[in-house]
């Protein structure tokens, strides 16, 4: 749609199901229907927040989100969590001018704890009840416009360190013990913070890291 100029910035896409849902790594995302499954064109950033966008969309998110009565948190980079599970995620692809936010949500169902996959950061969950008896269209409107005011404000009046510490407030896991890694190697430190450049910092013994890929887990 972007590619034949039928979606705008700002316009976005619901799809009731999904078939071949996926998320971070190229993962599998199961598409269950009841669930939320939105494709939202964003303008192309400024080179300074060029690795920011999956970190500033989950913020306006969670922030919309709480405004609709759940108190979520953000897990670095991408993924949403209410009570410590997985509720929602987001992916960002970008092809030439064309900047998408692939969002998830799980508004009705989740996978079961025996289906997750053994390498999972953490149980799925679902936003039961979020704004009450909307429809799957009204919850999506009401939450779309809510995030692109507070994603638009903060492009414009704000800067990439000013909002790596005005993050900090819906950050999950920040001052704790956690690992970094994918499926070759990990790192493991004390979730300090977020860089100006979307990175991950972390105090590991002696030194302080900035990560800027990997799957984020509390430390067992």
């Amino acid at each position: 749609l972007a590619g034949r100029g039928e979606l705008d910035v700002w316009d976005s896409v619901l799809a009731s199901r999904q078939w071949s849902g996926r998320g971070q790594l190229r993962r599998g995302w199961v598409s269950e229907p009841g669930n939320l499954f939105a494709a939202w064109r964003l303008p192309v950033p400024s080179a300074p927040w060029q690795n920011m966008v999956s970190v500033l969309v989950g913020w306006a998110l969670c922030l919309g989100l709480a405004e609709l009565g759940a108190p979520v948190r953000l897990k670095w980079p991408n993924d949403i969590l209410l009570h410590g599970r997985k509720a929602g995620g987001i992916l960002i692809e970008e092809r030439g001018d064309v900047v998408l936010a692939g969002i998830g949500l799980n508004l009705a169902t989740c996978p079961d704890d025996a289906a997750m996959r053994r390498d999972r950061a953490c149980e799925a969950g679902v936003l039961a009840g979020l704004a009450g008896g909307a429809s799957i269209f009204g919850r999506w409107f009401r939450l779309v416009n809510f995030a692109r005011v507070r994603y638009s404000r903060e492009l414009s009046e704000s800067t990439p360190l000013e909002f790596s510490r005005s993050v900090e407030k819906v950050l999950a896991y920040l001052g704790t013990p956690v690992r970094v890694g994918d499926n070759r190697s990990s790192v493991c430190g004390v979730f300090a913070g977020l860089s100006p450049d979307g990175g991950i910092i972390l105090d590991a013994g002696a030194e302080r890291l900035t990560l800027h890929s990997g799957s984020l887990r509390p430390q067992e």
